[in-house]
């Protein structure tokens, strides 16, 4: 009887020694996560305002159809294929591969690619009269939406700080087509919602992702890849940072 009694005692002993394990190991863990948390929250923040400033510049080149600062934000691999005249060309909206792609539907009509000598000497458009045009940046294929402005709705950033997803609401304003409308003038706020994607090369964010340009029907946004190996996009988790809790200069 004597027997049984020590080894349950010895029993419950082993079992209180191992929960204080336990809890002291969690305990451990717990602060180390904390600690972690804490020493990775300001990095974060630090890119997510970086961030900012680049979305910044690049939306104030399009607004200024500033055709070098935004292949200046393209990434890296991007720029080595197209160049800001082939930018400026197609209003903002040319794949790496647009080239390789006209090849490939040579047999599809309106597939011709212009060559880049033809582009830097035909650099403006004509309008119905013939007369030349400056070339726009395509917010939309609309021409009768104008933007203006947009704020920040949400940064994301990937856990091994290569990749970014910049959330922003464009606004202006929506003007109805006026052969639709019989010659009325309508016009109305507009605003919608579209997200930049960027890549982190060398120290620098880049655009590393087009999405495609602003579709008033909401119908589904396609994206135009950047040279790169967009296979890094599917495989890495983000952490999404609060526009609130940034302190911008």
């Amino acid at each position: 009887m004597k027997k049984n009694q020590n080894k349950t005692f010895n029993f419950l002993i082993r079992q209180g020694l191992i929960t204080i394990i336990l809890g002291l190991l969690f305990t451990v863990s717990s602060t180390q996560l904390i600690y972690a948390e804490k020493a990775i929250t300001p990095l974060l923040h630090k890119e997510a305002t970086i961030l900012f400033d680049r979305e910044k510049q690049l939306f104030n080149a399009r607004i200024k159809v500033d055709w070098e600062k935004m292949h200046s934000l393209q990434h890296p691999e991007f720029r080595k294929k197209v160049s800001a005249a082939e930018i400026e060309y197609f209003e903002g909206w040319v794949a790496s591969d647009y080239r390789e792609q006209a090849k490939q539907n040579a047999h599809i009509s309106g597939a011709y690619v212009p060559t880049l000598d033809h582009i830097k000497k035909n650099k403006y458009k004509k309008d119905p009269l013939g007369f030349p045009v400056k070339r726009r940046y395509a917010w939309s294929g609309d021409p009768y939406l104008k933007i203006k402005s947009f704020s920040l709705e949400k940064i994301s950033i990937s856990t091994d700080g290569k990749y970014a997803k910049v959330k922003v609401m464009l606004k202006g304003r929506q003007r109805l087509n006026p052969a639709a409308t019989r010659g009325g003038d309508y016009e109305f706020a507009a605003q919608y919602p579209t997200t930049d994607y960027w890549e982190k090369v060398n120290g620098n964010w880049f655009i590393t992702l087009l999405s495609a340009p602003v579709n008033s029907s909401g119908t589904g946004i396609l994206k135009y890849f950047a040279p790169n190996n967009k296979s890094g996009w599917g495989k890495a988790g983000f952490v999404e940072i609060n526009p609130a809790d940034l302190k911008f200069p």
